[in-house]
C-alpha cells in the first residue's frame, strides 16, 4: 500500500513538469514486455515505474518503430489494455486507464476491419494495428484478420510487423479492408563503399564482400588484415611469422603471377597506398570492402588484378558527441615448439650413430655401457655432459635413463607473453561540421625474451559544409611502431643442436661460453645480456586523404577532388656486441640504414547520379587522376665498434666500415576512368567501365594500357513469375567480365640498368671504379594482364534468415613477367619478358543463418567456404616444363617437386634382394637408409623426380557462431585448411652424433620402422633426407572464443554511460593437426614458436 501512496504522489508531481518530446528505434517479435522497458530506458534514460498487476511485466508482445516517438510507441505497447501512462522528467509512470474517454463520448467512432498480407498473398500474422497517439489497438488472427472497434472517424491507423515496412491510413480509408505490406529490405539497402563511389548491396554488380565495424570488433587484434581472416570466401589470410608486429599475408582468389607480386591494392579513404597497412588501428575503420572479381577492380587498372581492398575509417555525426573506450590486457602462452630430444634420448640418439660407424670411435655396444660412453667424444670432452650421462648408471652399471641430467636452452630464452592496446575514439559533431578523433596504443612482448613490438597511432577526420554546394574535409593519421626483432637466435639452426646434456651455466653461475664443449655451440644467454643486441625497426608514417566536393544546382551533379598523401620513413638498424652467437666472441657488428618512402596522388571525378522516372536510373563517373611514388634510401655498416654503448649511432667508431650504399626509385602514373551503372525497373542492372593508365615504367610507344569490364545483375526475386515462391526473399544473378594488370615492373627494368665493377690494372696494384651493363633494355615490356570471368548467385529466403552469395570465378593471366634465356655472346645471361600464362579457378560461397531469434536468446552463423585452383599454362619455352624453377605446365605456381620416400629399406631377405640391383647401378643402400620410389629402371635419377605436393590448400573455410543470452554473449570462431603442404626444413637428423634433432622414430636394428633413417656419425646428414620434410599442412584452428557480459542499462544509465561491457576472449587457444612442426600457419622449420593470446578487455561508451 505504501508503493502505491508514493507512487500516486510522484504522479502528481511529474504532471507539473514539461517533458521534451523524444525518440525511440524499436524492433522485437515475440518479446517480454520487460525486454522492450530495458531497451526504451537505453535508448531515453527514462526507467519505467509500474505495480503488478496493472502492468504484466512478462506479456508477451511485437512492437517495431523507427525513429518514433516515445508517446506513439507506449500507445502501441498498451493497444488493447487497461494501461496508461505518463512521461516525467525521468521516469515513465504507468498506471491503471480512467473509464472516461472524451473521445468516445463524442460518439464520432467507428468501427475498421480487414484482412493484412504480405506482397505475395501470405497472411501476416500478429501485425500490429494501432490508432497512432492513443491506446487504441490489436493485432491480427492466424488467419491475418482484424477487428478494431471505437476508433475516432479523424484519426490515423498505423499499420507495422518486423521485418515490413509500416503503413499509416486514415481511419476512413477504404484501403483498410485490405492492407498489403511490403517487405523492409534493410539488408539489401546497405551502402557498399565501391571504388569511387558507394552502391546499395541490392544494385551490386559485381563480387564484393564486407566487413564491418561490428566484425572487426568481435575477435581483438593487432592488425588490420589479421581482422580479414575467415570473414571473406576468396580471401586466405595466413600469418607469415609468429614475432611480434608480423604482418599476415594475405591474397584474393589465389596466385596469378609466377614471379610478381600476387598481394592486393590497398584504398584507405579514396587513396590507393602502397607498402601495407599494418599502422593502422582496427579500432578506426569503420568497414573494410573486398573487390574480388574484374568488374568490381577494373576501375584500378593496372593495380587491380589481385584484388582490391577498399578501407574507409570512422566518421564523425551530427548530434550527441559519442566517446568509446576499447582496451585489453592478456598475456601469451607458447602452444607449440619443436619436441627436441631430452638428454636421455639424445644420449641413446649419440650412441646410434656411433654403432652406425665405420670410424674408430664405434660404439661397441648394443645397450648403453658406462664404460663406452667414456669414450664417445660429444660425451668425454666436457666433463659436465659425462656427468650428465654418467647419472644413469647406478654402482652396478645398471643403466636408467630417467636419471639422466638434462637442460633446455629453450625454455631459458622463452617466457610468458605479455599484450595489452587502448583505443579511444571520439566523434559527433553539429549541422555543418563533424569530427572524429581517436588514438591507439598497442604493446606485445613477445614469448621469445628478446621480441617484441610497439605501436603508436592518432587519428584526425574532419568534414565542414560551407554551404549547400561546397562541403571539404580530410582524414589524417600519423602512427610510429617499433619492431625489436632480437637476436634471431630462435630460428638459428645451431642453437637446436645444442647438447640437452651441457650446462648454460658455469659452477660461479657465470654463463658458459660454448655449451658441452662444442666449438660452434655458443650459448644463447649472451643474446640477453642487456645492451648485447639491439634490432630496432622503426616506422613513422603519415596517412593524409583530404577532399572537395561540389554539388552542382544541375540534379544528380557533383564533384570531388582528392589528394592523398602516404609518408613513411622506416629506420633498419642492428647491433650486435662481440659476445654474443651471431659474432661468437669475435669481433661487434653495426649497420644503419633509413629509407623514406612517399606518394602523392591527386584525383578529380564527376558523379551523375539521376532517376528517369520510375523506371530507369543512370549513375556515370568520370575520373582524372595522377600519382607519383618515390622511395630514397641509404645504408652503413661497421664492425669492431669501439664501445658497445655506442650502438649503431656512431658508425665511424668501428675500425671497419663497409657495406655504404644509397638508393634512389621513382615512378609516376597518369590514369582516366569511365564508369556507367545503368538500372531498368530495379531489377536489371548493368555496369560498365575503363580505366586507362599510363606509367613511366613503360617504354615509349607502351606507356599506355586499357582495361576494360562489364557485368550485368538480374533480380530474378522481383520478377512476377517469382511472387509465389514465399518463401523466397532475394534472389539475384550476377556476371562480369573485365580486364586489370599488375604494376610490377621494375621503374627502370624497360631502359636496362647498370651495375658498378671495380677494374684492377697495374699488375694488381691499383683499381678503378667503373660501370658494365647489368640487364637488357627491353621496350615492349608491359604489364602482365588478367582476364577475369565471374558468375555469382545472391540468396535469401525464410524471411531472409538464411542468406548468402555463390560465385564462380575463372581468371586467366597472361604477359607474364619471366626471364627469357639469351645467348652467352649476347653479353647477357637472360632478360625479363612479357612470357607465359597461368589460370585460376574456383568457387567462393558464404553463408549466414539466424538460427534462433527470441527475447532472452539468439543464435546466428556466419559460414565461408572457398576452394580453388592455379595452374601453369604457358611458360617462356611454351608448354615446357621448367624442373629447376619449380614451374610445371597444368600444375600450381608453388609446388614441391623431389624424389618421393616410401618408406625404410629393412634387413629382410626381400629387402637386400631389391637393393643389390640398385647398388648394382651406382646406388649405396643398405637396411636403414631411406627407399625412394623409382620407375622400375633400379636407378635413383631425375627421372624418378615427382610433385609431392603443393602450398595451395584444396579449400579454406570457416565458421563462426554467436550467441546471446540476456546480457551475455559469447562467440566461437573456426577456421581450417584442408588439402596443403609444407616442406617443413627442420636439419631433421643434421651432424648425427653431435647436433641434437627433434624426436624421431628412427630406425635400428631393434625397432624396424618406415618413419626415419638411421643415424650415421659418418654422413654430415642421411641421403636424401629432404624427402621426409614435406607433410600434410591441413588444420583446424580455434580461431578466437570469447564471452562477454554487459551491464543492464538501468544500472549504468545511472552514471551516464550508454554501454559497458566486459569479457574474456582466448585468440588461438586450439588446433587440430598432424602437422609435426611448430605450426601450419607460419611456423615451418626453425622459428618463433606458435602461441595462444589469453585477455581481458573492456568496451565503454559514453
Amino acid at each position: 500500500m505504501k508503493h502505491k501512496i508514493l507512487l500516486v504522489l510522484l504522479l502528481g508531481f511529474m504532471t507539473c513538469l514539461t517533458v521534451s518530446a523524444q525518440k525511440v528505434t524499436l524492433q522485437f517479435r515475440q518479446v517480454k514486455l520487460t525486454k522492450v522497458f530495458d531497451v526504451i530506458t537505453q535508448q531515453t534514460g527514462l526507467t519505467v515505474a509500474y505495480s503488478r498487476p496493472t502492468v504484466d511485466p512478462d506479456r508477451i508482445v511485437t512492437i517495431e518503430a523507427k525513429d518514433e516517438e516515445l508517446s506513439n510507441v507506449l500507445s502501441k505497447l498498451f493497444t488493447g489494455t487497461n494501461v496508461a501512462f505518463e512521461i516525467g522528467e525521468k521516469k515513465i509512470y504507468l498506471k491503471e486507464k480512467n473509464t472516461s474517454d472524451s473521445t468516445l463520448q463524442n460518439g464520432k467512432v467507428k468501427t475498421i476491419s480487414g484482412i493484412i498480407i504480405d506482397e505475395k498473398g501470405e497472411s501476416v500474422i500478429g501485425a500490429s494495428v494501432m490508432v497512432k497517439g492513443t491506446s487504441i489497438g490489436t493485432i491480427t488472427d492466424i488467419d491475418g484478420h482484424y477487428s478494431l472497434p471505437n476508433v475516432p472517424l479523424n484519426s490515423t491507423v498505423n499499420i507495422s510487423y518486423i521485418g515490413y515496412k509500416s503503413v499509416e491510413l486514415k481511419a476512413n480509408d477504404k484501403a483498410l479492408a485490405r492492407i498489403i505490406l511490403k517487405e523492409n529490405n534493410e539488408m539489401l539497402d546497405e551502402v557498399v563503399v565501391v571504388g569511387y563511389g558507394t552502391v546499395k548491396k541490392r544494385d551490386l554488380t559485381g563480387s564484393i564482400s564486407s566487413v564491418d565495424a561490428k566484425k572487426i570488433a568481435d575477435v581483438p587484434v593487432t592488425s588490420v588484415v589479421e581482422a580479414l581472416q575467415g570473414r571473406s570466401p576468396g580471401v586466405v589470410v595466413s600469418n607469415t611469422s609468429w614475432e611480434p608486429g608480423s604482418e599476415p599475408s594475405i591474397f584474393v582468389r589465389g596466385k596469378r603471377s609466377i614471379t610478381a607480386s600476387n598481394g592486393p591494392l590497398y584504398v584507405v579513404d579514396g587513396i590507393p597506398i602502397t607498402g601495407g597497412i599494418s599502422e593502422i588501428s582496427p579500432a578506426d575503420i569503420e568497414s573494410m570492402e573486398i573487390l574480388k572479381d574484374a568488374s568490381a577492380t577494373a576501375i584500378y587498372g593496372s593495380r587491380g588484378a589481385n584484388g582490391v581492398i577498399i578501407i574507409t575509417t570512422k566518421q564523425g555525426k551530427e548530434g550527441k558527441t559519442k566517446v568509446d573506450y576499447n582496451g585489453y590486457v592478456g598475456f601469451q602462452t607458447i602452444q607449440n615448439k619443436l619436441d627436441m630430444m631430452n638428454g636421455a634420448e639424445y644420449a641413446e640418439y649419440t650412441r646410434e650413430a656411433y654403432r652406425n660407424s665405420t670410424g674408430k670411435n664405434k660404439y661397441l655396444s648394443d645397450v648403453p655401457n658406462k664404460e663406452q660412453d667414456m669414450l664417445l667424444p660429444m660425451f668425454s670432452q666436457d666433463a659436465y655432459v659425462l656427468e650428465s650421462v654418467l647419472m644413469g648408471y647406478d654402482e652396478n652399471g645398471n643403466y636408467d635413463p630417467s636419471k639422466v641430467r638434462s637442460n633446455d636452452w629453450f625454455d631459458a630464452v622463452t617466457r610468458q607473453g605479455f599484450l595489452t592496446e587502448h583505443q579511444l575514439n571520439i566523434r559527433g559533431g553539429g549541422s555543418k561540421t563533424s569530427f572524429m578523433a581517436s588514438a591507439t596504443y598497442n604493446k606485445v612482448d613477445g614469448v621469445v625474451k628478446d621480441q617484441s613490438y610497439q605501436r603508436y597511432s592518432v587519428r584526425l577526420n574532419l568534414s565542414h559544409t560551407i554551404n549547400k554546394y561546397i562541403k571539404i574535409g580530410g582524414q589524417t593519421q600519423y602512427s610510429f611502431s617499433e619492431k625489436q626483432r632480437g637476436s634471431n637466435m630462435i630460428s638459428d639452426n645451431y642453437m637446436y643442436r645444442i647438447t640437452p646434456l651441457g650446462s648454460l651455466y658455469e659452477k660461479d653461475g657465470s654463463f658458459t661460453q660454448k655449451i658441452g664443449g662444442d666449438e660452434l655451440m655458443y650459448n644463447p644467454l649472451y643474446n640477453l645480456v642487456d645492451g648485447a643486441v639491439d634490432r630496432p625497426l622503426k616506422t613513422s608514417r603519415f596517412l593524409g586523404s583530404y577532399f572537395l566536393d561540389v554539388t552542382f544546382p544541375i540534379k544528380g551533379l557533383t564533384f570531388r577532388s582528392n589528394l592523398g598523401i602516404d609518408a613513411r620513413t622506416q629506420q633498419d638498424n642492428e647491433f650486435y656486441s662481440a659476445e654474443t652467437t651471431e659474432r661468437q666472441f669475435g669481433s661487434s657488428y653495426a649497420k644503419s640504414s633509413i629509407t623514406k618512402y612517399s606518394m602523392f596522388t591527386w584525383e578529380n571525378f564527376f558523379t551523375y547520379k539521376r532517376d528517369f522516372g520510375t523506371k530507369h536510373s543512370l549513375g556515370v563517373t568520370l575520373l582524372q587522376s595522377v600519382q607519383q611514388d618515390m622511395r630514397e634510401s641509404l645504408k652503413a655498416s661497421a664492425e669492431d665498434i669501439s664501445a658497445d654503448v655506442l650502438k649503431y649511432y656512431d658508425l665511424g667508431a668501428g675500425s671497419i666500415i663497409d657495406g655504404i650504399g644509397s638508393g634512389y626509385r621513382k615512378w609516376t602514373m597518369a590514369s582516366f576512368m569511365g564508369r556507367v551503372n545503368y538500372n531498368f525497373l530495379g531489377r536489371y542492372l548493368l555496369t560498365v567501365s575503363a580505366r586507362y593508365d599510363g606509367s613511366s615504367r613503360l617504354a615509349d610507344g607502351h606507356k599506355w594500357v586499357l582495361f576494360p569490364s562489364a557485368a550485368f545483375a538480374w533480380r530474378i526475386s522481383d520478377e512476377k513469375f517469382m511472387q509465389n515462391m514465399k518463401w523466397l526473399d532475394n534472389l539475384k544473378l550476377r556476371a562480369g567480365y573485365g580486364k586489370t594488370g599488375n604494376s610490377s615492373v621494375d621503374p627502370y627494368q624497360t631502359r636496362g640498368t647498370l651495375s658498378k665493377v671495380y677494374y684492377v690494372y697495374n699488375n694488381g696494384k691499383d683499381e678503378v671504379l667503373g660501370y658494365a651493363p647489368k640487364t637488357m633494355a627491353n621496350k615492349s615490356l608491359t604489364w602482365e594482364t588478367t582476364e577475369q570471368y565471374n558468375l555469382g548467385l545472391d540468396f535469401g529466403f525464410l524471411k531472409n534468415r538464411i542468406n548468402g552469395s555463390i560465385d564462380l570465378y575463372l581468371q586467366k593471366t597472361y604477359d607474364l613477367l619471366l626471364e627469357r634465356q639469351l645467348p652467352v655472346v649476347s653479353g647477357f645471361s637472360n632478360i625479363v619478358s612479357n612470357i607465359g600464362r597461368t589460370q585460376n579457378r574456383g568457387i567462393e560461397i558464404s553463408l549466414n543463418t539466424r538460427n534462433v531469434v527470441a527475447k532472452n536468446f539468439e543464435w546466428t552463423t556466419d559460414l565461408t567456404f572457398t576452394a580453388g585452383r592455379e595452374e601453369i599454362v604457358e611458360l617462356y619455352n611454351g608448354k615446357v616444363d621448367d624442373p629447376g624453377s619449380g614451374w610445371f605446365i597444368g600444375e600450381p605456381i608453388d609446388v614441391y617437386y623431389n624424389y618421393k620416400k616410401i618408406g625404410i629399406w629393412q634387413d629382410t631377405p626381400e629387402d637386400l634382394a631389391e637393393m643389390e640391383k640398385f647398388n648394382a647401378n651406382g646406388a649405396n643402400f643398405k637396411p636403414g637408409t631411406i627407399r625412394l620410389w623409382d620407375n622400375g629402371d633400379y636407378k635413383i635419377t631425375e627421372e624418378d623426380k615427382q610433385i609431392i605436393g603443393t602450398k595451395r590448400p584444396k579449400f579454406v573455410a570457416s565458421m563462426v557462431n554467436s550467441f546471446r543470452y540476456r546480457d551475455f554473449d559469447f562467440s566461437l570462431f573456426l577456421y581450417g585448411s584442408q588439402g596443403g603442404m609444407l616442406k617443413n626444413d627442420i636439419s631433421i637428423m643434421e651432424k648425427p652424433g653431435r647436433a641434437n634433432s627433434v624426436r624421431l622414430d628412427y630406425w635400428t636394428p631393434n625397432n624396424p620402422t618406415n618413419a626415419y633413417p638411421r643415424p650415421s656419425v659418418d654422413m654430415e646428414r642421411p641421403d636424401y633426407i629432404s624427402t621426409t620434410y614435406y607433410e600434410n599442412a591441413s588444420f583446424l584452428r580455434v580461431r578466437n572464443i570469447t564471452l562477454g557480459y554487459t551491464l543492464p542499462k538501468a544500472l549504468t544509465s545511472k552514471w551516464s554511460i550508454d554501454k559497458l561491457r566486459f569479457y574474456v576472449t582466448a585468440n588461438n587457444p586450439l588446433i587440430f593437426t598432424n602437422f609435426s612442426g611448430i605450426d601450419p600457419e607460419g611456423a615451418t622449420g626453425n622459428t618463433s614458436p606458435s602461441y595462444s593470446s589469453w585477455m581481458f578487455g573492456v568496451n565503454l561508451s559514453l
